[in-house]
């Protein structure tokens, strides 16, 4: 029988290599995260399943119940994490998108089917919890080995179907008393598709040359069409509006905390991304219009000196 002498290293060492010698078989290798998908830009908005594939077999639990696996908007991501490392898990956060979960009948692959279409051009973000099982009860890593969670991030590009066309058509920035009752925006959509509102904002440039904006309701869409008015908290139905019109609010009293009535105004529509997909007098081209709005002589035509004039106004209707 062998016998290890000697202290210390030496003994160390010498069990180390009786070990060995036994021939004991070496666990096998931690269950990685091998894929998360889709990532990047340009995901379809009609997006068939956000999924995540494994190195080996997982547990079912926390992934075929969304638990442990959510998809959200790219705002959510805090939240999420929360919830897919919480005891209770992900199944009940209010901010995550309505999906089936599923598990492949091999255990490597686990996806979301969102019930509906997803919102065009907006930002999302596939979570995993760290709390994920392999089959064998062990911990699931990340494709860095590292136990944590993981979260594939993607946006969407444009929504199958006709396109909507947004419009700025008329903005009134001197109003009668009080003006934060009085000031609005008109928002046209001339295209054939709906223009879903989500993460667009509506901004004005300042007197310093800088973008002021204020945010759109996010559950608002309008329809091919359909012309609205955005005012502020503060607007006071003045105006004898087309039956039907609807009063967007951007700002909490005055539209965008005042349109100043000294200067030509001019107003962008922003998108989720922050690119501009309608102006009205960009550049400084409008005219100033006292005790008048300033509206686009063609709705449909350019923004420019030639298409912009003062009058009366016409709040809901082109």
């Amino acid at each position: 029988m062998s016998r290890c002498r000697g202290r210390g290293a030496v003994a160390a060492l010498c069990a180390a290599a009786l070990v060995a010698g036994c021939g004991l078989p070496e666990a096998a290798p931690h269950v990685r995260v091998v894929a998360l998908e889709p990532a990047g830009p340009g995901v379809a908005p009609e997006l068939a399943e956000a999924a995540v594939t494994f190195s080996a077999p997982v547990d079912p639990a926390g992934l075929a119940d969304g638990a442990r696996l959510v998809l959200v908007p790219a705002d959510a991501v805090k939240a999420a994490l929360e919830a897919v490392e919480s005891e209770e898990g992900a199944a009940g956060l209010a901010q995550a998108v309505p999906a089936r979960a599923a598990l492949d009948a091999d255990g490597t692959r686990a996806a979301l089917r969102p019930d509906a279409p997803l919102r065009a051009h907006a930002a999302y973000a596939l979570v995993l919890s760290s709390r994920a099982r392999a089959a064998d009860g062990r911990p699931v890593l990340d494709a860095e080995g590292r136990r944590r969670p993981s979260i594939a991030s993607f946006e969407t590009g444009a929504a199958a179907g006709p396109p909507p066309a947004p419009v700025l058509t008329e903005v009134r920035a001197d109003a009668a008393t009080p003006e934060a009752g009085g000031e609005y925006a008109e928002l046209a959509n001339l295209g054939d598709g709906p223009l879903d509102l989500y993460g667009h904002r509506l901004a004005k440039r300042t007197a310093t040359g800088a973008l002021s904006s204020c945010a759109l309701p996010q559950d608002a869409a309008v329809a091919p069409g359909e012309v609205v008015l955005v005012a502020g908290g503060a607007y006071d139905g003045r105006y004898a509006l087309p039956a039907g019109t609807r009063v967007l609010a951007c700002g909490a009293t005055a539209l965008l905390g005042g349109i100043a009535n000294d200067r030509p105004p001019e107003l962008l529509l922003l998108d989720g991304r922050g690119e501009t997909v309608a102006s009205f007098g960009a550049g400084g081209v409008a005219p100033v219009c006292a005790n008048a709005a300033a509206v686009k002589r063609d709705p449909a035509g350019p923004d420019a000196a030639s298409n912009l004039a003062c009058a009366a106004g016409s709040p809901g209707a082109l």
